[in-house]
């Protein structure tokens, strides 16, 4: 007799252990991902002070890695299309941590900018590929819940980037550090060799973790079709919409960020970096936040959602703008729950529009993502010089601008119709 045909793959449903091993693993990528790209955000002061330079350009060290990664999701999305979504992962795991060991150590800031440059490139697969990959994988009930799980991840790790390196320059100030010759060794040196051991922990794990696609489907024309498929991406508003609120969202966020270290460790305040990495402890309700809104847009919609978050980012805009330690906590807190809820929604709606209509759903998510570290990378610079030019008022106008733009988007995209079936 003959067998009957194995029934079409519809994804992994919450009770499956499968799920629950991606869901882990994705969590651990991103924590790995993440403690990398952000290491060191929280100790730019030490980096103004060690190369003599200003809080602007000590940003580059954020922002050079964050357009490295904008650069590297041009290529990302066609080379997972290609190789796998696990293995570009993988690879971007391994790689991006064993070039934080060599960062670690480069004798000058130019070298050292460019390492970062390059370091960021090679962080592009996770998030080039994530939403994706759970939609491949994640049966639809419990995508969105589960992409709130990876983004969970993501805050996890941005948390651990900025708590560990802080903490660890605050440990070797106690620590007789070695005279390595030309390579450089200081203090925030060893704070990103720390986190870089961990992010490569963090990628063993994920490797041993991650179960063998099942719902991928290689598409080795890809890069043929780059320019055509970059091209359809903006071919749907709504996707366009979706791009334009990440890049405010995170542009928002991040120069917030890189702009209150410097707040801090001056009048009235003159915070040590290790106190000011306490006040990233916020990141965890940023990432419950992100679960709460993958699991709401699943019961009610993305639409509904999203400019709940909007609306919480522009409330910490203002609360921040008070000058009490109470406010700013406050402050911070609201940022990570309102960008995180954010993030969420959106980064699955993309993955979910363009499987439905442009059919493109890797080029979508690269786009997305790309928007995302593109602003990260130019308001995490002009955030800070905003800082050096008024103050934190500075500060206030500039976010205020871009959170009121996406605010007016959200309410745009509320409007919008889902994805009739398809005509292509």
């Amino acid at each position: 007799m003959s067998q009957p045909a194995e029934e079409a793959f519809t994804g992994y449903r919450k009770s499956d252990p499968e799920a629950r091993r991606i869901n882990l693993a994705l969590l651990l990528a991103g924590l790995a991902t993440f403690v990398v790209l952000y290491s060191t955000q929280a100790i730019l002061p030490y980096f103004a002070r060690s190369y003599d330079i200003s809080p602007s350009q000590a940003s580059w060290a954020m922002s050079l890695a964050t357009a490295g990664l904008g650069c590297g999701l041009l290529v990302a999305a066609p080379l997972s299309d290609k190789l796998g979504r696990t293995n570009l992962i993988l690879f971007s795991l391994f790689t991006s941590a064993l070039i934080g060991v060599v960062v670690a150590v480069i004798p000058s800031w130019e070298l050292f900018l460019t390492a970062r440059f390059i370091q960021g490139v090679t962080l592009a697969g996770l998030p080039a590929t994530a939403a994706v990959y759970l939609r491949e994988e994640i049966h639809v009930s419990y995508v969105g819940a589960a992409t709130g799980i990876y983004v969970f991840g993501t805050t996890i790790g941005g948390l651990a980037g900025r708590v560990v390196s802080s903490g660890l320059i605050e440990l070797s100030e106690f620590l007789p550090l070695p005279d390595l010759g030309w390579i450089n060794f200081q203090h925030e040196h060893f704070a990103m060799l720390g986190t870089a051991v961990l992010a490569l922990l963090c990628a063993i794990a994920c490797q041993k973790l991650l179960p063998a696609s099942r719902g991928f489907n290689p598409n080795p024309r890809s890069f043929r079709q780059l320019p055509r498929n970059f091209l359809k991406a903006f071919t749907d508003p709504v996707l366009i919409g979706l791009y334009i609120m990440a890049a405010l969202t995170m542009g928002t966020f991040v120069g917030i960020f890189n702009s209150m270290g410097f707040r801090l460790e001056a009048a009235p305040y003159f915070f040590s970096i290790g106190l000011v990495g306490l006040l990233y402890f916020v990141y965890p309700v940023g990432g419950v936040a992100s679960t709460w809104a993958g699991r709401a847009a699943d019961r009610v919609g993305m639409r509904k959602v999203m400019p709940l978050g909007v609306i919480v980012m522009l409330a910490a805009i203002f609360v921040l703008n008070n000058g009490s330690i109470i406010a700013i906590i406050a402050g911070l807190v609201l940022l990570s729950a309102g960008f995180f809820s954010v993030h969420s929604v959106a980064s699955a709606w993309v993955a979910a529009r363009a499987a439905l209509g442009i059919r493109l759903p890797a080029q979508a998510a690269s786009m997305y993502m790309l928007f995302y570290y593109a602003c990260s990378s130019v308001s995490g610079n002009l955030t800070p010089y905003s800082f050096e030019l008024g103050g934190w008022g500075g500060v206030t106008v500039l976010t205020s601008i871009l959170i009121g733009v996406a605010l007016l988007i959200s309410v745009l995209l509320f409007f919008t119709k889902p994805v009739a079936l398809p005509k292509l």
